[in-house]
């Protein structure tokens, strides 16, 4: 059985625009939306990371994949 979860509308997200990234409360990161089309994923390019312990996990310039659903968006 496929997990349910939540799908976003294609105006969620504005590319271009930088949001703080959070999960479960803490926040992550500073990241700009690169692409999101709707649904369950967006790439995101890090700007700054907001915690020292995953600053070499979020280093600013790295971009990849994140599942929306799993993150909490400012």
């Amino acid at each position: 059985m496929k997990p349910v979860h939540e799908k976003l509308p294609k105006d969620s997200f504005e590319p271009g625009r930088a949001y703080t990234v959070s999960m479960q409360g803490t926040s992550l990161y500073v990241a700009e939306v690169i692409k999101f089309h709707g649904g369950c994923w967006a790439t995101v390019r890090v700007q700054q990371p907001l915690h020292e312990a995953y600053a070499a996990e979020y280093a600013p310039g790295t971009e990849f994949d994140i599942k929306v659903a799993n993150y909490e968006f400012e």
